[in-house]
């Protein structure tokens, strides 16, 4: 299973990476939602719409938007205490400096 969802991930960050256009919240939020979770993980609703909110937000470099990202992870990380959710995280935090990288200027 493990196998399947990186592979799964590579793939759409792979395609992703094609894109001549910046990644939008629309992406993050989409590319979320597409992944596969372990069973025990009930909070992808919870994580996408955390990074989500990451990306209609501000930011004055990618720095800091990538920061954000991280924040979220560390968060999410300390309250779900679920190994369960742990590759779902990852996956998005990708996605979402992969936003942050497209959309503002180190």
């Amino acid at each position: 299973m493990f196998k399947k969802v990186l592979l799964t991930g590579f793939l759409l960050l792979s395609i992703a990476g094609c894109s001549s256009h910046p990644t939008t919240t629309q992406d993050v939020s989409a590319f979320c939602r597409s992944l596969p979770t372990e069973e025990l993980c009930a909070t992808q609703d919870a994580v996408c719409a955390k990074y989500s909110e990451i990306t209609l937000a501000p930011y004055q470099s990618a720095k800091e938007c990538r920061m954000a990202c991280e924040s979220v992870h560390m968060k999410m990380d300390r309250d779900l205490m679920q190994a369960d959710c742990l590759q779902l995280i990852q996956n998005v935090e990708e996605k979402c400096n992969e936003f942050c990288n497209s959309n503002y200027a180190d």
